[in-house]
């Protein structure tokens, strides 16, 4: 048994739960947005809650280099970058090139002076070895790397979210309800892992779904389940785990991960436009997207209230800047 790992503060908290106003307002369910996207200014989003606990274990373990992997346009580098700052650290980044240029997270990586290794999608597939051979190379330099994971997302990564669960049921019934639904988007799958076993062990009969960022569904429930396994074993924790109750929904990830498209670009717009919420173009917007989506095709008719979470990826629109500006010379408005 180990107890309750040691945490730092680096997030904004409690962050707000609000109702949409404007959105499916025809609709006969309550729809709430967790507004993680507000955890920070520059390391704004999900990632931020893993790093409490993940970085807490790099300062405790004496490490002055944090390593961890992603994107050219990854959020979860940024906000490694930043925390590393923000600690006296280090960063170095093992990156997948897209060929988006210096802009979004990319453009605050360099400001923060991030070293990189860049490798293609293909090399990518065996990011976990390079980040140890790069960890090696900076031993062999009188470094101590701590090697974060792809989104922060193994047992300890698993802690945000599972604290986070407590803190959005306690809003929830500030405003009188239990959620039947929490929705967000997975993508490496610590976040979810992190409600659903939060949930679990609150005992509330909320259902966790989760919407997929990529196409490879069976190896994010694969990766859910394994460190969801680790973290009720290594926290011992009297949480029932039955991977066959993980419920990820595909098809809404549109032509890949982190690719828009017309209809996407169309959607961010007018969301952004009817509540003054912006929403990212790799996980909120698509999982946003194929909620409503759900919602107007009657899936959860039987629900009372629905709350979405916010994961962030604000810098992620900025490469995507031409799908926008064609939209809005196009003369598309809300009507």
């Amino acid at each position: 048994m180990s107890g309750k790992p040691n945490k730092i503060s680096l997030a904004t908290l409690p962050t707000p739960l609000i109702p949409l106003k404007r959105t499916l307002r025809e609709s006969e369910i309550n729809i709430w947005v967790k507004r993680d996207d507000l955890t920070g200014s520059a390391e704004s989003g999900n990632k931020i809650r893993k790093l409490e606990f993940l970085c807490a274990d790099a300062l405790q373990k004496n490490s002055d280099v944090l390593i961890s992997c992603g994107g050219e346009q990854s959020n979860h580098c940024r906000a490694v970058a930043i925390v590393a700052r923000r600690l006296g650290m280090d960063v170095h980044l093992v990156l997948r090139r897209t060929g988006e240029g210096p802009t979004g997270n990319w453009l605050l990586d360099i400001i923060l002076g991030a070293t990189f290794r860049w490798v293609t999608a293909k090399q990518y597939e065996h990011h976990d070895e390079i980040m140890e051979e790069e960890a090696q190379k900076l031993r062999q330099q009188g470094k101590n790397p701590y090697i974060i994971p792809e989104g922060g997302s193994n047992s300890l990564g698993v802690w945000g979210y599972f604290t986070a669960a407590e803190e959005i049921i306690t809003q929830c019934r500030e405003n009188n309800f239990i959620p039947d639904y929490v929705i967000v988007a997975s993508g490496s799958g610590a976040t979810y892992a992190g409600l659903w076993t939060g949930f679990g062990k609150l005992n509330v009969p909320t259902k966790i779904i989760g919407i997929t960022a990529g196409p490879d569904i069976q190896q994010q429930k694969e990766h859910i389940s394994k460190i969801t396994s680790e973290f009720i074993q290594k926290y011992d924790f009297d949480i029932q785990h039955n991977p066959d109750e993980i419920t990820l929904i595909d098809g809404f990830w549109g032509k890949g991960y982190g690719v828009m498209d017309e209809e996407l670009t169309k959607f961010i717009s007018q969301f952004a436009q009817n509540e003054g919420i912006i929403l990212d173009p790799t996980y909120t917007g698509k999982a946003f997207k194929g909620a409503f989506e759900m919602i107007g095709q009657g899936k959860f008719n039987h629900a009372k209230n629905i709350v979405l979470v916010h994961t962030g990826g604000i810098y992620g629109l900025f490469p995507k800047g031409q799908y926008f500006r064609e939209l809005y010379y196009s003369g598309a408005r809300v009507k």
